[in-house]
């Protein structure tokens, strides 16, 4: 049966409640809550990480740094000769004599340039 609900609760009911820490709870999940808690406190610690997981950092700056130097080393020991060596033929100069004069028309090579002058007029326009 159920009691009735305009009665008013006794005062043990009242401490009861009261001393209670969780008040929304059932007495029954606070014992287990409490249960756990000990368990929990007795419980051996866990394991730590390795401490090597600590170092990751580490190895990781190092590791973009080594990868930074390579590929300075890299770029640095590919670049081109900056000098001409003395040994090239008189053709040979006057071949990139001519490729270094026609560099400058690289951007003649372009598509939308190429489209461009291929529909200009060839006529000459007339001087008045």
């Amino acid at each position: 049966m159920k009691p009735d609900p305009r009665s008013t609760p006794s005062d043990d009911d009242l401490d009861r409640l009261l001393a209670r820490r969780y008040h929304d709870t059932s007495p029954e999940f606070e014992a287990r809550w409490v249960a756990l808690k000990r368990e929990l406190r007795q419980a051996p610690p866990r394991a730590r990480l390795l401490p090597a997981w600590r170092l990751t950092g580490w190895f990781g700056a190092v590791g973009a740094l080594g990868a930074a130097a390579a590929i300075a080393f890299v770029m640095y020991s590919a670049r081109p000769a900056t000098s001409s060596s003395p040994e090239l033929t008189p053709q040979v100069r006057e071949l990139l004599a001519l490729d270094e004069s026609l560099g400058r028309a690289l951007p003649l090579l372009d598509e939308e340039t190429r489209t461009a002058l291929l529909h200009l007029s060839a006529s000459t326009p007339t001087s008045r």
